[in-house]
């Protein structure tokens, strides 16, 4: 009967904590649509790479700060033109936008912290 028990807490035990996990989906729509929201899920300063500015100093981590920072938004492609890459999993999502032979790519990575998603690496680069 105990071993019963057990696995009856456990089972709601998971179960709670998978219904308490954020869904990336709905985490994005409103990250990139709620300026005050998207400022609550980065720490800043956040590294990633911005060639314009650290022009000459190759493989150079870029830091964005919280006050030059320009809210990202939902992205309007001309899908003629551009190529997006969303890739989700538990513990990584990644978000890419590029255009071949044009050297545009635009790159957000995103990984849960204590249950909910913050952008913790972004790329930025216009060649």
């Amino acid at each position: 009967m105990a071993a019963l028990m057990a696995y009856g807490c456990r089972s709601t035990r998971t179960a709670k904590s998978e219904e308490t996990k954020e869904d990336f989906n709905t985490f994005y729509a409103h990250f990139l649509s709620d300026s005050t929201f998207q400022m609550s899920r980065i720490t800043f300063p956040l590294p990633g790479i911005n060639p314009t500015a650290t022009e000459g100093e190759e493989d150079s981590v870029y830091y964005w700060q919280k006050e030059d920072w320009i809210m990202l938004t939902k992205p309007e492609l001309d899908t003629t033109l551009y190529e997006r890459k969303l890739t989700v999993t538990d513990t990584l999502a990644t978000d890419e936008i590029f255009m071949d032979d044009a050297g545009f790519y635009f790159k957000t990575m995103y990984k849960p912290v204590e249950k909910k998603w913050y952008l913790v690496y972004m790329v930025d680069s216009n060649m």
